[in-house]
């Protein structure tokens, strides 16, 4: 056999963390017989499709002719995704993300050992918790060293998360105790969340406190007492006007369309039953914990 062969499926065996023993698993064959193809053996022809298959490349790739550069992988997905018609775009980048999460837990996954995800027709399963006080979510994560995936992967509610982790951690970017407490303090007041779940229905515009009292159906006291907080914490815009009988204030949605995921976002924390499609837990620092410092290459 061609040893450009041999040292080509012994590299994507390694880069893969796979064994010879689990190589051999994945194609059919023993560990003795891959061990052969790495010292210069060949293997039957009928099982370079399934290697190159198991090894995630193409055949070209598999005989050392070189795969298209990311730049060209790049600008074909986006051709492909320019293919499809405006309207079907999420939903395709979507399935495409859903079919490969698998592939962020671990090496094996995408080798064989997991199949790809694939849509289900619903995001829910019923009575797998007695008594549950609403319907539960199928859910899908990844938490590894790398950073976090999680979504629903359904086509009745689409859900879809990937946070690669920077490199100086995902704490420094969070908000601070106290902007938190007072953003949660704003939603927290009676009727904050009726009032932004009526503006969010709303065509934008502006909106007297008597007029969001009236469509809610909340006291005008209630209305009056949570619509300055809330402008405070950047949920909601204030226009003063100047009317007749005296300077009033109106007030309209910030364009903060982060509300709605983060309302979603919001459902998973509070659900806690264990209702997984797929589930990867494979991080062994703790979530707010810095990456560990990188080591320069010793010459």
């Amino acid at each position: 056999m061609n040893q450009s062969l041999s040292a080509t499926i012994t590299r994507l065996r390694k880069e893969r963390g796979l064994t010879q023993e689990q190589l051999g698993q994945l194609v059919g064959v023993s560990a003795q017989a891959v061990s052969k193809w790495e010292k210069g053996g060949a293997p039957d022809v009928e099982l370079l499709p399934v290697l190159a298959d198991r090894l995630g490349v193409s055949m070209d790739a598999l005989f050392g002719r070189a795969d298209p550069s990311t730049a060209d992988m790049t600008t074909q997905f986006q051709q492909w995704l320019l293919s499809i018609p405006l309207e079907q775009r999420f939903s395709a980048l979507f399935e495409l993300l859903a079919a490969t999460s698998t592939c962020l837990g671990s090496n094996l996954m995408n080798s064989g050992f997991f199949p790809s995800m694939t849509l289900g027709s619903t995001c829910y399963v019923d009575n797998i918790v007695p008594n549950a006080t609403s319907r539960t979510w199928l859910r899908a994560y990844v938490k590894s060293e790398e950073g976090l995936l999680l979504g629903v992967l359904a086509k009745d509610f689409p859900l879809y998360l990937l946070m690669p982790e920077p490199p100086d951690g995902y704490r420094n970017n969070l908000p601070s105790p106290e902007e938190c407490r007072k953003l949660f303090s704003a939603l927290a007041l009676p009727g904050a969340m009726e009032i932004l779940l009526f503006l969010y229905r709303r065509e934008e515009g502006f909106y007297h406190p008597s007029a969001i009292a009236k469509h809610t159906g909340l006291p005008l006291d209630d209305v009056l007492s949570a619509l300055p907080q809330m402008a405070e914490c950047e949920l909601l815009k204030k226009k003063d006007l100047e009317l007749e009988d005296g300077p009033t204030q109106v007030y309209t949605l910030h364009d903060n369309y982060a509300f709605v995921p983060f309302l979603f976002f919001a459902r998973w924390l509070t659900q806690p039953e264990d209702a997984h499609v797929f589930a990867c837990d494979i991080r062994k620092r703790p979530i707010l914990a810095p990456p560990p410092e990188k080591k320069e290459n010793q010459s």
